[in-house]
């Protein structure tokens, strides 16, 4: 029995000096339900920003517009129909309910007032979510109004009528959602867990120092490494696109040219991101495990798997100093929506900086033994 318990100390020494394993097996899980309970447990709720058209301006429609803005769920934004569609297309809003011409007129005549909801159908999970938030909601209203107005309608279609529309001539999958944020999270794990690992296993091999004293100009070896890293990243790239579109028959509307731009720059980003882990630890234990602290958390905040506006407003300020944020950003309106690079110019401008800051960082820190 003795030796037994020994055995089990030895077994649990040797698990405790296993750094990854120890990440693996208790802080990963930990972080993991932290993040998810965050996200999906709390109980309030999503937060909608609502553009609003009142055009019959009469008191039944102005009641209504007053009624959403006192719901802490809705965020109102009054305005232009012309204007509040081109902020939902842009993203600054998440619907807009077109209160439509007569809608007064129409209940007084015992007729359902007519409504409108227009939604962007390129980010199907949140057009979905506000769209069923907003037809709950209005559902209410109705019944509201019926009791005082018509009291003897069977149901709240019969005092107000909601058609939805899309913004957009193409509804999108779910599919075509995630893709570019699979392929921004695939770039991102290339060179982090990719180019950091390498480097500091060449470097716990010694093939850096001999590297080093060899003939071999230093910036060739390591500018060899780092286009090896993209290249692979981009033939990465390329595979996932290609079976997205071969079996999910994604649908891809941007221009190739801005798309290979934008892999490429994020590509790049990465690496250089994965050059400065690689710089600043020494061991590959622990060039891992600050990789997998850097990537999981951007993995489940950056809406690579869902829209941000189903996160609490809290964690979307986190996330929008996420750089894989304006990756997927980037990637998902070029692809998906056919923005042009002008339309994307401040998720390039973070990558890029990012990226630069992490290489200057990585070139002044590296070490070679």
């Amino acid at each position: 029995m003795r030796q037994f318990l020994k055995f089990v100390g030895a077994s649990l020494k040797m698990t405790y000096r296993e750094k990854i394993a120890l990440f693996w097996m208790f802080l990963f899980p930990l972080v993991l339900m932290l993040l998810l309970g965050t996200i999906f447990g709390h109980n309030s709720q999503t937060n909608v920003a609502l553009g609003v058209v009142d055009r019959d301006n009469s008191n039944v429609t102005k009641a209504i517009t007053a009624q959403l803005g006192k719901i802490s769920a809705f965020k109102i934004q009054n305005g232009s129909e012309s204007a509040l569609k081109q902020k939902l297309m842009d993203g600054k809003v998440n619907a807009i309910l077109v209160l439509n011409q007569g809608f007064e007129a129409s209940i007084f005549q015992h007729k359902p007032g007519d409504a409108t909801i227009y939604v962007d159908k390129s980010s199907p999970t949140v057009s979905q979510i506000t769209s069923t938030a907003l037809d709950q909601v209005m559902g209410e209203i109705g019944v509201g109004m019926a009791k005082q107005v018509m009291p003897n309608v069977i149901g709240p279609n019969d005092i107000i009528k909601v058609t939805e529309k899309s913004v957009t001539s193409t509804d999108m999958r779910y599919v075509d959602f995630v893709v570019p944020g699979i392929l921004a999270m695939t770039l991102m794990t290339s060179g982090l867990l990719g180019l950091s690992l390498s480097l500091v296993q060449n470097r716990e091999k010694g093939i850096l120092r001999r590297v080093k004293v060899s003939p071999l100009p230093l910036s060739r070896f390591l500018g060899s490494e780092i286009t090896a890293a993209l290249i692979m990243s981009l033939i990465q790239a390329a595979i996932l696109l290609l079976v997205g579109w071969a079996v999910f028959r994604i649908h891809i509307k941007g221009n190739w040219l801005y798309i290979a731009f934008i892999v490429i720059l994020g590509a790049a980003a990465f690496l250089a991101m994965g050059f400065l882990i690689a710089s600043v630890t020494k061991t590959l234990k622990t060039a891992e495990m600050a990789s997998n602290a850097i990537t999981f958390p951007m993995m489940f905040l950056s809406g690579v798997f869902f829209p941000l506006a189903i996160l609490p407003g809290f964690l979307v300020v986190v996330a929008k100093c996420l750089p894989l944020y304006y990756l997927g950003d980037a990637l998902r309106k070029v692809m998906i929506q056919g923005k042009s690079l002008a339309n994307v110019w401040l998720d390039i401008l973070v990558v890029a900086g990012v990226g630069i800051v992490c290489f200057i960082a990585a070139v002044k820190l590296f070490r070679w033994e």
